[in-house]
Formats: structure tokens, C-alpha cells, sequence
């Protein structure tokens, strides 16, 4: 290889670039003195051109350079300011070079050419550093972009790699467009007036890189663009940081935080795969989904957003697995306008206000979870499906469930505990299916306006308050559960609400186990014992009947009836009472059939009065002092069969 020296004392006769070019060999290698060659260079074959020393400010090209198809140049330690864009359609290869575009609109325009870049400066072109069209390649590596007008490369059907550069001061980093592929890793995006990388109809794939600072979006994939970053910080964006549209993203062991907007934003049918993240500290929503867009979230950390956790909005599709979202300012997740979200795994804690809020026609399952010390409600649902299997809600200062307006709630294999407002309330015609649950230390149920709830195989005990009240035109049926052991009320019915009691045990309540008021009760093959006060007290026109079961234990009257209500009782055992176990009184009516008093401690245990009737048929009615019945001002008790005395 022939190496030509330029210098402006030797030479006479090849005193430019070019000259020392046409008298080349194919592969020459030209070392250029220090100084400005003011020239324009067309290549015509291979050749390596460097300056005479490492210094790449003293050797200066000024002029237009253009590198035809087949031929292969490459420049070392010289700076190039080109007053037209460097124009590569061979091969193009830089090395410790600069690259300073004050007069030139692009730094470099490939088409269809190749170029490669090592350990070079890239600054100051008014529109484009770097633009690569039709089928060009290219591969930066520890470079700095610096102050490019509109952005630092643009790429339109064609593919670059960029490995450890710098990108600072442009409107835009990069531009990817018309199935261009761009491949980046550890590289360092700050400082950029608008959006940072724009993925429009192109693939983008990162590794390691820091995209921070900008004032537009961090990046913004658009038209089925397909964006993977991994192991990569995005941070202190203006707008959202990452804003995909009718397009894909998967990340993985990414850090999304401290934006001035959301950390992702998925609109207009985008999809997003989110593992081992971590998402947070946004002044809007850490995630917004919204406009038929869906969202997979596995392992991740979500937290610290000044707004909405995770917003899913405009029947768009969210699954989460296995991952914490806690410490945000409003609603931790919202599911909107029939959404569909669920959550599998997943730890919902410390949230300022709402844990789950769920609305307009959406629906929410929640699998082994745990949803826990909230400042409002753990869950609220809105004209929505919640569905809870195998979930912990606890420690709430809200209610675990807050559920209004048609919502359907399955609860299944469920804890909920320590909520400072009712584990579960109901109004305004929801329906609530709840199996094999438990409920303890605190208001259980509260079901008010039109509601119905159906209980299977569940426990309630240890509540301070009333563990059950149904009112207000409600209905609610109990089966095979047991209703223990609380300080207050166990059940009450009010306000023209029906309730059914089906296997169920009730026990251990300080006041009456079971209160109803203007409303109707069925019992069947139940147990009420052992209870402070009365096992039933009925009043206000309410009508109870009651079937094969045993009451006992009770230290007042075991049923109380008052105010023009009806009781009637078939196959009923009444054993053991304190007081009465029959007190009915103004207006009532009481009818038993086919059943067994039996009391041991107090001398009338069938008492009427005030215009109240008590009437026996095949009943066995005894105590050991031998006077069964009283009766006063206008009452009447009536029995089929002759009282069985001691």
C-alpha cells in the first residue's frame, strides 16, 4: 500500500486532497499535513486518508464529499466541516474524527451506503447529523451528537447500530421511520426540546442506554412500531416517557421514573409487555392504557405516583402477575369504560386513597393477592364485575369492598380483616356471591338499597360492630355458615329487606344475635345460641318463619316479637333460655307447630301481651315451675295439647 504525504512545503505539484485521490492506488493510504483544505471530493476508489498525528483540530476538509457505490473510504483523525451533507452511497468508515456542520444542513446522508463510526463528534448541522435512506447501514460507537438542529439521526428504510454515545441539544435524538431498524446499547439521551426517539412504522431495540431530561417524550412509537428496551433508564421527561400508539413495546429490567406526565402511556389498540420493572414517581399516572390497548406486567415494582397508579380506560385489556404497586396518591389501579383488568400475585398496598377502583360496565379479578392499608377503600366498584378468589384484604381505613350502582362481586376463598368500615358494603341494586370466605375484626356486611347478597361456606367473627346488616329493601341468603362471637348485633334486617338462613350457626353476640325490623326472615335448620341478650328480636311488622332449628343459651327472651309483627315456627327445638323464649307483644302473633320449650330457669317462658296472640299446635311447651304461659291486657295464647308440667 502506497502512502501519500500532503504537506504545504513538500509537494508542490499535489498540494489537495483530491489530486493526491487521482494518483492513488486502490487501498492508498494519504496522511494529511495540518491545516484547512477548502475542496470539494468525489472518491473514486479505496482509500484511507488520516491526518499526520492524532490531533484531529489542526487537519481540517471544508467542502462537499461524496463516497459513489462500490468504493470504500475511510478517514481518520480529521475534522470535517462540509458546506453540503457528507453524501455515502459505498462505504464510509470514521475514526477520531469531527464532524461540525455549521454550514451544512446534514452531517451525513447515506443512501443506500454503509457507514461506521468510531470515537467521533457529530455537532452543530442545522437540520440532521446523521440521515440514512434506502436500504443504508450503519454503526456508531463512542460518539457524541451534540446541538443538531432537528435531531441527531433519521433513518428511513434502513438500519444502524449505536453503541456507548452520547446524544445531547436537538429537537430529537432519532427518528426511525418506514420499517427502519435501529439497535442501541448503553448509550446516554439527555437535553433533548422535544421527543427524544420516535419509532414511526420501524423497529427499535435498546440495551442498557439512559434516556433522560428531554422536554417532549422520552420515546413515542406509533404505526405498528416495535419497541424493546431492556435494562434501560427513562427518566425526567416533560410528557409522558414512553407513548405508544398502534404499536408494540416489551421492556425488561427497566427503571420508568420522575416524569412531569405518566411513565407509559398505550393508546389507540398499542400493546405492551412490562417485565421486571420498576415504575415510578410520575406526576400523572405511572401507566395509562387506554383506547382498545393492552398491557402484561409481570414481576414489576409500581409505585409513588403523585396521581393514578395504573389507569385502564376505553375497553382496553390489562393482566398483572406477581407484581407490588403500592404508595400512590389517588386510585392505585382504575379500570374504566369496559375494561377488563386481572391481577394474579400481586401485592396492592399503602395507597393514599383507593386500592381497586373498578367502573362503567368493566370487570376486575383478583387472584391470590393481597390488597392491604389503604386511606380509603381497599376495592370500590362502580356498575362493574369484581371477582376476589384467594385474596387478603385487610387494614384498610376504607372498607375492604365498597360496591354501588348494578355491581356483580364474586367473592371466593377469601380473607378480609382489620378494615376500619364495613369488610363488604353493597347499595344500589348490586349483587354479591360470596363462598368459602372468612370475615373478622370488623363490620362484616352492610348491604343497603335493592342489593343481594348469596354467602356459602363463610365465617364472620371477633366484630366490634354489627357483623351483618341488610337493609333497605335487600335481600341476602346464608348458607352453611357460621356468624360468631361479635360485640354488638350479630344480624340485622331493616327497612323491607327479606334475608334466608340455611345451616347456618349463630352464636356468642353481647346484644341480640339477630334483629329484624320492618322486614322478612327465614331460618332453616339453623342454630342461635348463646347469646348476651335475645336470640331474635323481632319488631315493626316484620314477619319470621323459622324450621328445624334449635335455639338456645339466650340470657333475655329468646325471641322477642313487637309492634304488629309475625312469627311462625315449625320443628323448632327452644331450650335453655335465662328469660322467656316466647315474648310477644303489642299486636303480634306468634305460631308454633310440631316443636319443643323446654326452660329451666324461668317460671313463664311464653309470655303476650298488649293485644298479642301466641297459638300452639303439636308443641311441647314445659319448665320446671310449672307455669308456662302469661298472658295481659287483651293477649291470648292458645295450644292444641295440654301443657307438659314437672
Amino acid at each position: 500500500m502506497t502512502i501519500l504525504k500532503l504537506f504545504s512545503t513538500f509537494f508542490s505539484n499535489v498540494k489537495t486532497i483530491k489530486k493526491a485521490i487521482q494518483r492513488s492506488k486502490t487501498g492508498d493510504h494519504i496522511k494529511l499535513s495540518p491545516k484547512i483544505y477548502k475542496e470539494s471530493i468525489h472518491f473514486e476508489r479505496d482509500v484511507l486518508i488520516s491526518a499526520n498525528g492524532n490531533d484531529s483540530e489542526e487537519t481540517i476538509i471544508e467542502g462537499v464529499i461524496i463516497v459513489p457505490k462500490t468504493v470504500q473510504v475511510t478517514i481518520q483523525n480529521v475534522t470535517i466541516s462540509p458546506t453540503s451533507q457528507i453524501y455515502v452511497e459505498g462505504n464510509l468508515k470514521l475514526e477520531n474524527c469531527r464532524l461540525i456542520g455549521k454550514k451544512s444542513e446534514v452531517l451525513l446522508s447515506a443512501n443506500g451506503g454503509v457507514i461506521q463510526a468510531t470515537n467521533c463528534e457529530l455537532t452543530n448541522a442545522k437540520e440532521v447529523a446523521v440521515a440514512l435512506m434506502n436500504q443504508s447501514k450503519s454503526f456508531f460507537k463512542n460518539c457524541i451528537f451534540n446541538s443538531n438542529g432537528k435531531m441527531q439521526i433519521l433513518l428511513q428504510e434502513s438500519e444502524a447500530n449505536v453503541e456507548e454515545c452520547e446524544f445531547t441539544d436537538s429537537q430529537h435524538c432519532f427518528w426511525i421511520k418506514n420499517n427502519s431498524k435501529l439497535y442501541t446499547t448503553k448509550n446516554h439521551l439527555h437535553h433533548h426540546h422535544g421527543t427524544q426517539i420516535i419509532v414511526d412504522g420501524a423497529k427499535f431495540e435498546d440495551f442498557g442506554s439512559i434516556i433522560e431530561r428531554g422536554e417532549g417524550n422520552g420515546i413515542y412509537g406509533l404505526n405498528e412500531a416495535e419497541i424493546t428496551i431492556q435494562n434501560s433508564t427513562v427518566r425526567y421527561h416533560s410528557l409522558p416517557q414512553i407513548w405508544i400508539q398502534e404499536s408494540i413495546l416489551k421492556t425488561n429490567h427497566c427503571i420508568i421514573s420522575y416524569g412531569d406526565e405518566s411513565g407509559i402511556t398505550l393508546k389507540n389498540n398499542a400493546e405492551a409487555m412490562i417485565y421486571f420493572c420498576e415504575i415510578s414517581n410520575h406526576k400523572k399516572e405511572n401507566i395509562l392504557v387506554k383506547k382498545n390497548s393492552r398491557i402484561n406486567i409481570e414481576q414489576c415494582h409500581i409505585h409513588s405516583g403523585s396521581g393514578v397508579g395504573i389507569q385502564i380506560k376505553s375497553q382496553s385489556i390489562a393482566n398483572f402477575n406477581e407484581t407490588i404497586i403500592k404508595s400512590h396518591g389517588l386510585s392505585q389501579i382504575y379500570i374504566t369504560d369496559q375494561s377488563i383488568c386481572s391481577m394474579k400475585g400481586c401485592i396492592i398496598k399503602d395507597g393514599y386513597h383507593i386500592g381497586l377502583f373498578v367502573d362503567k360496565k368493566s370487570c376486575l379479578s383478583v387472584v391470590k393477592s393481597e390488597i392491604s392499608r389503604h386511606a380509603n377503600s381497599a376495592f370500590t366498584s362502580i356498575e362493574a364485575q369484581l371477582n376476589v378468589y384467594e385474596c387478603k384484604v385487610m387494614d384498610n381505613k376504607g372498607n375492604g369492598i365498597l360496591a354501588i350502582e348494578k355491581s356483580n362481586i364474586d367473592i371466593e376463598l377469601s380473607t378480609f380483616y382489620d378494615n376500619d368500615m364495613p369488610h363488604l358494603a353493597s347499595k344500589s341494586n348490586v349483587i354479591t356471591t360470596i363462598t368459602q370466605c372468612e370475615f373478622f375484626n370488623g363490620k362484616s356486611i352492610f348491604i343497603v338499597k335493592h342489593s343481594e347478597v348469596f354467602v356459602f361456606e363463610s365465617k364472620f367473627h371477633h366484630c366490634d360492630q354489627v357483623q351483618i346488616e341488610i337493609t333497605d329493601h335487600s335481600t341476602a341468603v346464608f348458607d352453611n355458615t357460621s356468624i360468631t362471637n361479635g360485640s354488638s348485633y350479630g344480624i340485622k334486617i331493616t327497612r323491607n329487606s327479606i334475608s334466608n338462613f340455611i345451616n347456618c350457626q349463630i352464636s356468642n353476640h353481647y346484644l341480640a344475635q339477630m334483629v329484624v325490623n320492618d322486614s322478612s326472615l327465614i331460618i332453616n335448620n339453623c342454630e342461635l345460641i348463646e347469646g348476651k341478650r335475645n336470640g331474635l328480636l323481632i319488631q315493626n311488622h316484620s314477619e319470621v318463619f323459622i324450621r328445624d332449628s334449635y335455639i338456645a343459651k339466650h340470657m333475655k327472651p329468646q325471641i322477642w316479637i313487637d309492634f304488629e309483627s309475625t312469627v311462625d315456627l315449625e320443628s323448632v327445638q327452644i331450650a335453655e333460655g335465662y328469660q322467656s323464649d316466647l315474648l310477644a307483644q303489642n299486636r303480634s302473633a306468634i305460631y308454633v307447630s310440631d316443636s319443643i320449650i323446654r326452660n329451666d330457669r324461668y317460671r313463664y317462658n311464653v309470655q303476650a301481651m298488649n293485644h298479642s296472640k301466641i297459638k300452639f299446635n303439636k308443641t311441647i311447651i314445659e319448665n320446671k315451675y310449672g307455669e308456662v304461659f302469661y298472658s295481659e291486657n287483651n293477649s291470648l295464647i292458645t295450644n292444641s295439647i295440654d301443657e307438659v308440667d314437672e
